[in-house]
């Protein structure tokens, strides 16, 4: 499998960096940037409707001084927003739901993903992303003309590779048939019904898929709780963070190079470190996976 330049097994999700109400501060969120990048963790995930523009905009300011080769930067597009600057933002989800009630969820057609991807490396204040992706595509979706899309923004150099976001293996078969998928993100953990699909797609193709969703579960019931714990204790995990081995279990699929965790303090970041040295846990995360079925 070939791996993308600079795709680092933790990567930091971006989806409330900025967002109105959001606790984080200008200062702080520069700082879980800076943190990240000086502990190996490169990949920064994005897109143009994480808080309207404004989670773009913060990445932009923040890593102006360092050199582009220190990250890898993913940002996706499809969904219909508004990205006023910072002063007007309050304005952006009113703006956002009346765009949503004349026009489709997504809009994955050539004029409006190169337009969107334009707007978001002002915001970045570079002239490339390293991966562009469609946001949340369905079957469906995607066209004859997105595919066309994505090909011209490879050849215009605004994005290293191109791929999609999506949990539909069927999305993922139509753009590798279309040769414009070479990176797929998608939600990994046990609970994840299509991940194993999806895997075993891009191990068959050599393409390197990078996690979200990684720490999504379901509630479990008593005897899943006394199972959960019954099976960390057999395999000497009974210390190991619940974050940390789904984090690990992520890692360890097929194809997965990446798991991408969203975080608002850089000390919580670092510590999701320690999730690499879980990976090995084979035999756990097959008893793990058995337990959510």
């Amino acid at each position: 499998m070939t791996v993308p330049t600079q795709l680092s097994p933790l990567g930091l999700g971006t989806g409330r960096l900025a967002s109105l109400g959001s606790s984080i501060s200008p200062k702080t969120a520069s700082m879980l940037l800076y943190t990240a990048l000086d502990h190996g963790i490169r990949v920064i995930d994005t897109a143009d409707t994480y808080a309207s523009g404004d989670s773009e905009r913060t990445i932009g300011k923040s890593l102006g001084s360092r050199a582009r080769s220190d990250f890898f930067l993913i940002t996706k597009a499809g969904f219909p927003h508004v990205a006023l600057p910072a002063a007007f933002s309050p304005l952006n989800q009113i703006g956002k739901k009346l765009l949503q009630l004349g026009s489709p969820k997504r809009n994955f057609s050539k004029t409006y993903l190169i337009r969107c991807l334009e707007a978001s490396l002002k915001r970045l204040r570079m002239e490339y992303v390293d991966a562009f992706l469609l946001h949340a595509a369905k079957t469906g979706e995607p066209t004859a003309e997105t595919w066309e899309a994505l090909a011209y923004i490879r050849g215009k150099g605004l994005s290293r590779l191109t791929g999609v976001s999506t949990s539909d293996p069927e999305v993922v078969r139509e753009g590798l048939a279309a040769g414009q998928v070479s990176i797929v993100e998608t939600p990994v953990s046990a609970v994840a019904e299509s991940s194993r699909e999806i895997c075993n797609l891009c191990v068959s193709n050599g393409i390197a898929i990078v996690g979200n969703e990684v720490l999504k579960s379901r509630e479990m019931t008593p005897e899943q709780k006394l199972k959960w714990n019954s099976i960390r204790l057999l395999r000497g995990l009974s210390e190991a963070s619940p974050i940390h081995l789904m984090i690990a279990y992520a890692l360890a699929q097929p194809a997965v190079q990446c798991a991408v965790v969203g975080s608002s303090s850089p000390q919580h970041l670092v510590g999701n470190l320690k999730a690499l040295s879980y990976k090995g846990q084979t035999t756990f995360f097959e008893e793990m996976r058995e337990l959510f079925r």
